[in-house]
Formats: structure tokens, sequence, C-alpha cells
């Protein structure tokens, strides 16, 4: 927390209209300027204003205590964040301006909380005209603790990562001990087999050589003995073949965690990318131009960092399981809002690939089968999309890619 956040709290203003944000507790500052607004929002607000951050010192975090300290007062940092504020949440405070009751704003927060949806319905409840200071102060503390839990999990991941890493040394290693204990086996069992065919062939091609008994009653037991050690030699084949396939797995989730890092890094890095007037160097995010993006199918635990990139890059996205715990029959009104519609070809049902194909030919509506649910394809499929996007969405061409 930096040093505004510990500010003693005062209760938000009580005024007919909607609160500003200097009207707010000023401990509250430093939780709305860090959820509520991007490091790209602050990017672009500091090079309006002409801010110069200081050299040697992290920019970021210049820039965000630099807009905490002027939101506790009215003055011409404060309005710009205000209105920055009001026109980035714009659709959330139209969605939330009819609740009036308590128990309709605290339902309303509860329901944010559950959807992963934070930004937007913590500035328009905060700047909420009926908004209690009891709930004020709760959704200041779910915010605060919610940026502790972000942190945790992310240090739980690479603990996992490392875990996994040493795992597969050791199977590795395993693995390299039993295949030489099994090269060692089929060399004594080859050398026992020799034996025995150069045992029998002396037996049945020495034809001027008598045959004794003693003899035979030897090859029997070393034949016996040699069609055991042959089941023993299948049974240790399958053990190893057994533990290819665990280490091959084991190998595959740690790539698959590596690729699923290096994406999301690469967006991250994209999604923040600085600006040159503040010293830093980078690409610049794209611009969707607020257009609306439907994914169906997927894996649920990556949808709100999905929705959250998506809210960088100025898009809003919509969700459908594809049909799991949401019915199939929403799809038409989900695809109806959307402006393109997407869907990961490994984490989809195939009747939902066939709905969504006929109601976006039918809607005329643009859909984008990714080749995978990770996040490289998301953002590939983005850029392309932003780069073809030469008129209004309303105005573009209908194009269905990939299968038919």
């Amino acid at each position: 927390m930096c040093e505004a956040c510990a500010s003693h709290l005062k209760p938000a203003a009580t005024k007919a209209g909607r609160s500003k944000i200097w009207d707010l507790s000023d401990g509250w500052h430093c939780s709305i300027v860090g959820t509520c607004l991007s490091l790209r929002d602050l990017r672009a607000l500091g090079r309006k204003l002409g801010l110069e951050p200081k050299s040697g010192f992290p920019v970021d975090y210049q820039l965000h205590g630099h807009f905490v300290g002027h939101a506790a007062t009215r003055n011409k940092t404060s309005k710009f964040l205000n209105s920055l504020l009001d026109r980035k949440h714009a659709s959330a405070i139209r969605r939330l301006a009819k609740a009036s009751s308590p128990d309709d704003l605290t339902r309303a927060w509860e329901e944010a909380l559950e959807a992963g949806d934070i930004p937007g319905p913590f500035w328009a409840l905060m700047s909420h005209p009926d908004t209690p200071a009891r709930l004020a102060e709760r959704m200041f503390a779910d915010v605060h603790m919610l940026s502790h839990l972000v942190g945790a999990s992310n240090r739980a991941d690479i603990r996992r990562l490392n875990l996994l890493e040493e795992e597969l040394a050791e199977a590795r290693e395993d693995r390299d001990r039993e295949r030489r204990h099994h090269a060692e086996r089929m060399a004594e069992k080859s050398r026992i087999i020799e034996d025995l065919e150069e045992r029998a062939a002396e037996n049945l091609g020495g034809a001027l050589k008598p045959v004794r008994v003693a003899d035979l009653a030897t090859s029997e037991t070393s034949a016996s003995e040699a069609n055991a050690l042959q089941g023993e030699n299948k049974t240790l084949r399958a053990q190893l073949d057994q533990r290819d396939r665990e280490i091959e797995h084991l190998k595959e989730m740690i790539e698959g965690l590596h690729d699923e890092a290096a994406e999301v890094e690469h967006a991250l890095n994209t999604m923040h990318a600085p600006a040159n007037d503040l010293g830093m160097n980078g690409d610049a995010a794209p611009n969707l131009a607020g257009r609306c993006i439907l994914y169906v199918g997927g894996r649920p635990q990556s949808v709100n960092r999905y929705r959250q990139l998506l809210q960088n890059w100025n898009a809003e996205l919509l969700h459908h399981d594809g049909g799991q715990e949401k019915s199939i029959h929403e799809l038409a009104s989900a695809i109806a809002r959307a402006d393109t519609v997407v869907f990961p070809c490994d984490c989809v049902s195939h009747d939902a690939v066939c709905n969504v194909k006929k109601l976006c030919r039918q809607l005329m509506k643009t859909y984008v089968p990714l080749r995978t649910s990770g996040l490289a394809p998301l953002v590939a499929a983005l850029h392309a999309q932003n780069n073809q996007a030469g008129t209004l969405p309303d105005e573009r061409p209908v194009e269905h890619f990939g299968m038919n």
C-alpha cells in the first residue's frame, strides 16, 4: 500500500449527484487509482499533464503516487482523473445508476466479485450517491485483500513450476537407472538363450553323438527357465513403457507451463506498453475502439485474465462456456451483442461450434477459430482483427476464418 493509503478514513460526501474522487475518503484513493485505471491509462494522463518522472526511480510508482496524492483535493489533476474514470467505466456507471437501496448496491458488488469484474463496478459504486459508508468500507477491504491474493497466487504458480521441474528431473534419473538395469538383464537373458540354442543344436544335430537322458532333463529345465525369463522381460518392458509415458506427460506439462508463462509475459508487456515520453520503450497496445468480443468455450479460470486484457485494449469480453453450465440457447443473444466471436478448437464442444457457425451466418457476424485455448492465439487473432478493421464495426464485411 502506498503512503496515501495510511491516511485516516473519512466518510464520503453525501450529495444529490455522483461523488467526485476528491469527495471520497483519502484512504480510498490508492485503491481506486490502482484498481480502476491501468498503468497505460496513467502514462497517457501523465503525458497529457506534462509530467516528467525522475530518472533512476520506477516510473509507474511515481505516476501512481502523483495521482493518488492529488486526488484528495479539487484541482486540475483530480478533475482529469475523475473524467478519465467516468469515461473508462461509463457502462458500469449506467448499469448501476438505477440501484438505490443498500441491498441492491450490496448485491451488485457481490455479483461483481463473483464474476471477477472489479474495476468498473468498484468505481461506479464508490462514486454512487446512495452507497452507504459501511458498503464502501467493505468494498475497499475486499479489493485490498484481492491484491494480496493475486500476489500469493503468482508465487504459488512459480513454486508449482519449480516442483514439477524437480519431479521431471527425478523421473528422468529413475528412467535412466531402469534402462541400465533392463539392458543388463537383457544381456544376461541373451547369453542364456544362446547357450540353450547351442545345447539344443548339439542334441538335435549330432547324429553320431548319443543323447543322454540327463542332458535332455537339463535342456528341459533350461527351457523352462528361459520361458520364465522371457515373461519377466515382457513385464519389465511394459513397466518401462509406462514410465516413459509418465515422463512424457510431465514434460508436456512443463512445456505447457513455460509456454503459458511466456504468453502471459508477452501479453502483459503489450497491454502495459510504456510511452517514450516517460523514458521507456515498447510497442503500443492496440485500440479495439470499444468492440465487443464473445469467447465461447476455453478454460473458465482464464476468462478473467482475458477480460482484463481486453479492457486495457478498450474492448469488452463476453464469455459462454459452450453449454457446460450455461444453456446453449443463450448463445444467440450473446452473439447478437458481439462484434466478433472466437472459440478455441481444442477446448469447446462440437455442438457449440456448430451453433456458433450457424448463428454467426444468420446474424452476419465474424467468427474466428483459435488453434488452442492459450493466450497467444487470442492475442494474435485480436491483432489481426484490429489491423483489418479499416471501417466501423457495423460497416465491416463479414469474414469467416479457419474451419468450414
